[in-house]
């Protein structure tokens, strides 16, 4: 599966029969899940569950607005309908009154549109078929491949992007991992002159200090600690390489393990230049991060 980025764009347009023309507008950003919002008119609310469906099978992660934009290929026939009880009711009204008060003239049609009750114009022909809803899932798939394949452009750059920062980790990974007796070593001789003066104080055993200068360079050795590190990062690699489904989650999860493994680094180490090392390294994988936030 292509690394996909989560943000992009689609936009597909086509007819629903002979009576309708329907454009389908998509954009997606990052979110931590998948949330598809659809929005369409009071009078097409049929079509929302098409759209929904169709999106969410194709989009893994993000958060999908989906619009759509339906217009009348042709105009909609219109009835006018006549509450003829309530204009007779009406007129009888008028007609009594007209006994009772000085009251004369006639009702002219004029008059009587100015009662909306009396009147209403109603537009038919506003259900779909179920070619209409095949027609518009062709089309909101349409929009859902671009809109996928925007994300697969994008995700291309970011996954070159997320190798090269990789390799640029291995690599300080591997002059640390040819480091690390050196670095042991020197720890040691470092602790063993701080000891120094303490061997002429009486009372205490020499081969004792010897023993517990060892052990403390043995608790600050980081060999567990690149060990774990060169996994994550081989993972990491893998997955970029090749994967059958969305990697974001994933990504991040082993970012946050490498970031982890660096700041134990960080703090057992005592060698300047390996402290300089894992600082570079953690910049770098705080970038990674970024990076990889925005991935599928």
């Amino acid at each position: 599966m292509t690394i996909r980025s989560m943000t992009g764009f689609g936009r597909a347009k086509g007819s629903l029969g002979e009576e309708w023309t329907a454009e389908v507008i998509a954009r997606s950003v990052n979110h931590r899940f998948l949330d598809v919002t659809v929005k369409v008119r009071e009078n097409e609310i049929d079509l929302e569950p098409v759209l929904r469906r169709v999106f969410s099978r194709h989009v893994a992660r993000g958060k999908v607005e989906v619009a759509l934009r339906l217009k009348r290929s042709t105009p909609a026939p219109t009835v006018i309908a006549i509450d003829e009880g309530l204009l007779e009711a009406l007129l009888a009204r008028f007609a009594l009154l007209a006994e009772h008060y000085p009251v004369s003239g006639r009702l002219e049609a004029r008059d009587l549109l100015t009662i909306p009750q009396i009147f209403s114009v109603e537009t038919s022909g506003n259900g779909f078929t179920p070619d209409d809803l095949a027609a518009l899932e062709a089309i909101a798939r349409e929009a859902a491949l671009a809109l996928v394949a925007m994300r697969e452009t994008e995700g291309a750059l970011v996954s070159a992007d997320l190798t090269e920062r990789i390799e640029f980790l291995e690599k300080r990974l591997h002059r640390l991992s040819l480091r690390r007796g050196e670095i042991a070593g020197k720890a040691l001789e470092t602790l063993r002159e701080r000891l120094r003066p303490l061997l002429s104080e009486p009372g205490l055993d020499p081969g004792r200090l010897e023993q517990e200068a060892a052990l403390a360079v043995d608790r600050s050795d980081v060999a567990e600690e690149l060990q774990r590190l060169e996994g994550h990062l081989e993972q990491f690699a893998s997955l970029l390489s090749s994967s059958d489904e969305p990697v974001g989650k994933k990504l991040d999860f082993l970012a946050q393990e490498i970031l982890r493994e660096l700041n134990t680094l960080g703090s057992k180490g005592r060698d300047l230049q390996m402290i300089r090392e894992v600082l570079e390294m953690k910049s770098e994988t705080e970038k990674i991060r970024e990076q990889v936030q925005n991935l599928e």
